[in-house]
């Protein structure tokens, strides 16, 4: 956290350089964060671009009290957000299977068929969750952050995480009955 901030600090200073230091730390995980929101790798890298140009633009607002990677994933999620508001698309998500790496032995073709089939039902499944829920799952699960690194990068009360997060399974179990699948996997 603290080379980041001297980073920022350099940034800041006239070094436009640095800031090419902080967006080669953090390209591949911006990018992540946002396949595995549902967004095709292409879509990904462009919102991923947008949201280090406002990040660049808007550096002198960063708090660095707080972890530039959260201010960062912020940024991402926002300029996502945005692109989905602006095509007015309710649910504008591609499958997330595109963005998940079976957790399987490859070795065995049954056990790694049959686990992708689960995750594809899920991320269906997920699709269908409205986006702050899905954004909530992905940051907490996908991204194995804690409730308060969702906050930071959300900028809502630790509470409202773990509202959202309560709420996101309990669609997403109630969803799942619905097609009455995976039952035993979550």
């Amino acid at each position: 956290m603290e080379e980041d901030q001297e980073w920022v600090k350099q940034v800041l200073g006239g070094d436009p350089h640095a800031f090419a230091h902080l967006v080669n730390k953090y390209k591949n995980r911006v990018c992540s964060l946002l396949v595995r929101m549902g967004n095709s790798p292409e879509d990904a890298e462009d919102f991923a671009q947008t949201a280090f140009v406002n990040a660049y633009k808007s550096l002198q607002q960063y708090d660095a009290s707080r972890p530039f990677s959260a201010w960062l994933n912020k940024i991402a999620i926002n300029c996502c957000l945005q692109a989905w508001r602006t095509t007015q698309k309710k649910n504008p998500l591609v499958p997330f299977q595109e963005s998940i790496k079976a957790h399987t032995n490859e070795e065995d073709p049954e056990s790694f068929y049959l686990a992708r089939e689960k995750q594809n039902e899920l991320f269906a499944v997920m699709e269908e969750l409205a986006s702050h829920y899905r954004i909530v799952l992905t940051l907490r699960y996908f991204e194995e952050l804690s409730y308060q690194e969702i906050a930071e990068t959300m900028q809502v009360p630790v509470t409202t995480v773990q509202v959202h997060l309560y709420r996101a399974k309990k669609k997403l179990r109630e969803l799942m009955g619905k097609r009455g699948e995976l039952h035993e996997m979550y």
